[in-house]
């Protein structure tokens, strides 16, 4: 019986969560014609529609190998690697001895992934072709009982134990892939970079692994869209005369020489709806100081507000949820983990020492919430209303929402940006997580002005990743703006707020929260487009954020 993506799916779900305990987002291929291989991408891993080569069981075991394997990868590949003067053999050595270092790592934690792993390999048997020898390899490492007689597996297996004798360490990997490829030279081995293919199939394309902006060709322009986000409704646009890939090609190679970042610069992807694909490291998101000035006008201004602060931070600290937290394998408590009496059951019937944490505890407390605030600081905000500008409202109101929850204890962090194409994104922090809210941030904050563009989904990216390293059970990115995306190098209708659609897509896939705040009264469409039904608040004019904005922040965290 064929099993498929979407049947694999509903059963690797709760196994992943199960070995690693987190939700990884899963993908089907979105070319499954050209793509047959496994890959990972910054919203997930992506599998299969079906594997041709197996059925039932057999299928599902090679679904649960990949998924178990990629989820390695995202847990212990922290080091993206340059290829730099690396030989395509190299490369490919690098990579395998890299899948090594992951899956021992993995088994150390949970033994029953060596056996899950085996399985899914073919027999090299006495293969000693190149792909041959790479299998063999990685059997040899995989499995350190396995036995193979041949030299330069028995010196690459004392290599690999000499580079990681002080600890795994991903970088030590470099020398002994260029000492094995060098060895692989020697022997003459025919080798095509264009036709190999990973192997044994359960392992991804190690595009994951390199930090040079090049996915590996199998996979380059690769559609990563979401599964649970719709294109349905977007502008589909087509340049004529020219094939889709070929288009890619083009585009995505006219700017090179333009592509290289200013030093400080983070890149960032960016979604190309003309295309159907990432376009990597397209963004540079620079991070700049913010300046400051003298905080008395602000604050005297804020004077005004004081009372509401007080009254808004005693409703917020009124509703917050009190949600029960159950704590599994614990030594007592209400109930049996059952989970936990069939280990030990399992482990007294094997001759071992069962483990004693056997019961449930169920707690209550209030529920941790870190928000993002992330202001469009674009040259529109300076525009002149009746008392003030928009940006003097988003100042208040970004103010009075930090005392608020500055006062209730809830970690939070007052963030901006602006933009001048694609090279220069300025990021600029006036309050992070760890500081306080005191004359500093409210002196970065008097200071705050308007000017260039507005190119949120690099700012949405950026501002996620910072979020993704801040410990909460609940994160919120709160964007305030006051129009459509748009940027000096961008020409195409939609562009923008397609980029955007994506890394709010992005950004939830890291299971984080969303949602915009933006003073136009002509914004439901485009704001509905990037975050979705319900996860935008269109307010028509700019004095009332300073009321609406603390408002909605309580309904949020209610």
């Amino acid at each position: 019986m064929p099993v498929d993506f979407d049947a694999a799916a509903r059963r690797l779900s709760p196994y992943l969560r199960a070995l690693w305990g987190r939700e990884i987002r899963l993908h089907p291929l979105a070319r499954p014609l050209q793509q047959t291989r496994p890959y990972l991408s910054e919203i997930g891993i992506h599998l299969p529609q079906t594997w041709h080569a197996a059925s039932g069981e057999a299928a599902f075991m090679l679904y649960r190998a990949a998924a178990a394997h990629a989820a390695a990868h995202l847990a212990y590949s922290h080091q993206r690697f340059a290829r730099g003067s690396l030989k395509p053999i190299q490369i490919v050595l690098l990579g395998l001895l890299e899948d090594a270092r992951i899956e021992a790592l993995a088994i150390a934690a949970m033994p029953g992934l060596r056996r899950l792993w085996l399985g899914c390999f073919p027999d090299a048997g006495d293969d000693e072709s190149f792909a041959g020898l790479m299998l063999r390899l990685s059997r040899a490492l995989l499995d350190p009982t396995h036995e193979d007689g041949h030299p330069w597996i028995a010196k690459a297996r004392r290599l690999v134990a000499a580079s990681q004798r002080h600890g795994s360490d991903a970088l030590a990997l470099r020398e002994v892939a260029s000492l094995l490829g060098n060895d692989i030279g020697q022997m003459r081995l025919q080798f095509n970079a264009k036709t190999y293919a990973v192997e044994p199939p359960y392992r991804d394309d190690h595009g994951f692994l390199w930090d040079d902006g090049e996915a590996p060709s199998e996979t380059r322009f690769e559609d990563v869209a979401l599964a649970d986000v719709s294109t349905e409704g977007a502008p589909q646009q087509r340049m004529p005369g020219a094939g889709q890939e070929e288009l890619a090609a083009k585009l995505v190679g006219a700017d090179m020489e333009e592509s290289a970042a200013p030093a400080r610069a983070t890149l960032y992807p960016e979604w190309d709806s003309r295309l159907g694909a990432l376009r990597p490291r397209w963004c540079s998101v620079i991070e700049r100081p913010a300046p400051g000035i003298d905080p008395a006008l602000l604050q005297a201004g804020m004077a005004q507000y004081e009372s509401m602060a007080a009254r808004l931070a005693a409703q917020i600290r009124a509703r917050r949820s009190r949600e029960p937290v159950h704590l599994r394998r614990q030594l007592d408590g209400e109930r049996f983990d059952i989970d936990a009496l069939i280990d030990a059951a399992i482990a007294f019937r094997s001759g071992t020492m069962p483990d004693a944490r056997v019961h449930q505890r169920t707690l209550h407390r209030r529920r941790s919430l870190a928000v993002l605030v992330l202001l469009d600081l674009s040259a529109s905000t300076c525009e002149r209303m009746e008392e003030g500008t928009v940006l003097d409202a988003i100042r208040e109101a970004a103010v009075l929402l930090a005392d608020a929850m500055e006062r209730n204890g809830d970690r939070f962090a007052i963030h901006g940006f602006r933009s001048a194409g694609r090279h220069e994104l300025s990021y600029l922090r006036f309050k992070d997580f760890d500081a306080r809210f005191d004359d500093l941030a409210m002196s970065r904050l008097a200071a705050m002005g308007g000017e260039q563009s507005t190119r949120i989904g690099a700012a949405l990216r950026h501002a996620g990743r910072l979020l993704n390293g801040v410990r909460s059970e609940e994160k919120l990115i709160l964007v305030v703006t006051d129009g459509e995306p748009h940027d000096i190098d961008v020409f195409h209708p939609g562009y923008l707020v397609e980029d955007a659609r994506h890394a709010v897509a992005e950004v939830r896939a890291g299971g984080n929260h969303a949602f915009c705040v933006t003073v136009d009264g002509a914004a439901g469409a485009y704001a509905r487009r990037m975050f979705g039904e319900g996860q935008y608040l269109v307010v028509k004019s700019a004095m009332e954020l300073p009321e609406r904005l603390p408002r909605l922040y309580l309904r949020l965290a209610g």
